[in-house]
């Protein structure tokens, strides 16, 4: 019966220490501030080696928690923006522009709103905006423009749902000057244009 007991408190306490353990590492992978984030232009953040064979295991873990399906740099570079260009929170209580000139040098972008990780329910079932799709300016350029309340134009839905978001503008077969320099990629600004 004793060596039982004994058997039973070592079970117990290695499921502890597991547990505590596999907590520990999914906390930790959570944190994008461990992954080599490089400042990128205005709000826009990257980070190196997503989706390249040489990124360490917290990065690849990372990836992995957030349900990213990443492609190496020479295939898609990734820009995640958590902020408006003066470094306020995006918030659904605001509508925000993105907007731009000329296209980044690169065959193809989106750029999707996320809520934790996911798109956000809307009635248009519209969660992004492409190189290909969006209704450009006269001169070329675009603006977006992204609301809880219908706009016209190129509208992103932001749900009803209170509170923040993020954006990701996906840069497909960049050119390499990106990767090279990442605060130099011709990104759209994000700009707030009112709040409730």
């Amino acid at each position: 019966m004793k060596s039982v007991l004994k058997g039973l408190v070592v079970l117990i306490a290695a499921l502890v220490a597991f547990s505590a353990g596999a907590t520990g590492a999914w906390v930790y992978a959570g944190t994008s501030g461990r992954m080599g984030v490089e400042s990128g232009p205005g709000a826009w953040r990257t980070s190196k080696g997503t989706g390249d064979a040489s990124a360490g295991l917290v990065q690849r873990a990372t990836v992995a928690r957030q349900g990213l399906w990443a492609l190496p740099q020479s295939e898609v570079i990734y820009f995640r923006a958590i902020t408006d260009d003066e470094g306020v929170a995006l918030s659904n209580r605001c509508t925000y522009e993105i907007a731009r000139q000329e296209d980044p040098p690169t065959r193809w972008w989106s750029v999707t709103l996320y809520r934790n990780l996911f798109w956000v329910d809307n009635d248009l079932d519209r969660y992004s905006w492409t190189s290909t799709n969006l209704i450009r300016e006269d001169d070329g350029g675009y603006r977006i423009i992204l609301s809880k309340d219908s706009q016209p134009g190129n509208w992103l839905p932001m749900g009803e749902e209170d509170g923040g978001f993020s954006l990701i503008f996906r840069n497909y077969q960049p050119d390499p000057s990106i990767a090279l320099d990442p605060k130099s990629a011709p990104l759209p600004a994000i700009r707030r244009v009112s709040c409730d």
